[in-house]
């Protein structure tokens, strides 16, 4: 027999119905299910459907299954599995549940049952979630919490996922020794993904910041920034795409004096891209600064050492840069190393001489 389960929580999904609409008796099921009308801790086993369980068992089982999305500060967390419960997640999702009279309510078990499979299928097969990151704020033992929608992950959209890297950027923000911003600063983000890192930018350093990625990446991004607004700060999002504008001339006044990047390298095209963006976007002089953190994969040290060679042709230097390790949910998860750099501009490569280097740096 698999071993029991506490549970103590009532499924927001009975919440949608009415008890008296099911058509049941909770006198006929004991004191099990009085328990948990009473909101009693409660222990189960995983049931037999050939019993017909009660559907309130069910969905109250099933919703204690759930998996938390990952903090990325303490590991996977949720239950520990019993043995056989996928098995007895996919019965469920076969069987046509006839004991249970309600069609409404036999959707809802499907659905709580396929969501539970889901969760166990890894990052790629699970449904829309929203997780919460914790982010330590300068100079205080106070921290903000920022809570991102990611939808469900495909493929061919890797923005819509929060990485390691901007979690370990986010975190390493306050601790750079950045210069001291002045009043009409402010702060860009390519390839923003789900905003994580300039969203926390925007609440340590207290500096407008615009974050930018692709069109199909953008309504989420904005639902992220209006979700997490703060006193003190402004946000902004819009549309970016790096194939764009490289020639563009921009003025002085139109750049930035932050411009961050996590995880942004995906192709052998876009090292070159993205030093195109630096390079017209990030504001001359001693206090520009360009921060950026990617994970050290297998088969992309070519892209690295790329971006490297090109934000040095561009005029740009690393003031400091280092490796840290966190972990991932992607494919297997586990411990990603990941490497920061923050770049100013050479002290000997003036604007004239940047705008000499000419096509060299980004486009070719």
């Amino acid at each position: 027999m698999a071993p029991a389960l506490i549970l103590s929580t009532l499924p927001p999904e009975l919440e949608e119905f009415s008890f008296q609409s099911l058509d049941v008796s909770f006198h006929d099921y004991g004191d099990d299910v009085m328990g948990l009308m009473c909101g009693w801790p409660l222990v189960f086993d995983l049931p037999a459907l050939n019993t017909r369980p009660p559907v309130e068992s069910l969905l109250y089982i099933l919703n204690g299954l759930a998996i938390a999305p990952t903090s990325w500060e303490k590991g996977v967390e949720g239950v520990v599995d019993p043995p056989g419960l996928s098995k007895w997640l996919v019965t469920i999702i076969a069987s046509p549940l006839e004991w249970i009279r309600n069609d409404e309510v036999k959707e809802v078990v499907w659905e709580a049952a396929s969501t539970r499979l889901a969760e166990r299928c890894g990052r790629t097969a699970m449904p829309s979630q929203t997780r919460t990151f914790q982010i330590p704020l300068p100079f205080s033992q106070k921290s903000i919490n920022l809570s991102l929608h990611e939808p469900t992950l495909t493929a061919d959209n890797l923005g819509l996922k929060t990485w390691a890297s901007s979690y370990l950027l986010s975190k390493r923000l306050p601790l750079l020794g950045l210069p001291t911003f002045s009043p009409s600063a402010k702060a860009l983000e390519l390839g923003a993904g789900t905003g994580l890192v300039g969203l926390a930018a925007a609440a340590i350093f207290k500096i407008p910041i615009l974050l930018t990625d692709l069109p199909d990446i953008v309504p989420n991004l904005q639902h992220n920034a209006n979700t997490n607004s703060a006193s003190g700060t402004t946000v902004s999002v819009s549309v970016m795409d790096w194939r764009d504008g490289v020639d563009e001339v921009v003025s002085e006044g139109e750049k930035y004096d932050l411009v961050l990047a996590a995880d942004p390298l995906y192709s052998p095209e876009h090292p070159r891209l993205l030093v195109g963006m630096v390079r017209k976007w990030l504001k001359k002089g001693t206090h520009g600064r360009a921060v950026v953190e990617m994970p050290l994969r297998d088969g992309y040290g070519s892209e690295r050492g790329d971006f490297r060679s090109r934000m040095e042709r561009a005029g740009l230097e690393i003031k400091s840069e280092g490796v840290e390790t966190g972990v991932d949910d992607w494919g297997a998860g586990g411990e990603v190393e990941c490497w920061w750099s923050v770049w100013g501009w050479n002290g000997d490569c003036g604007v004239s001489s940047i705008k000499a280097l000419g096509d060299d740096v980004g486009l070719d």
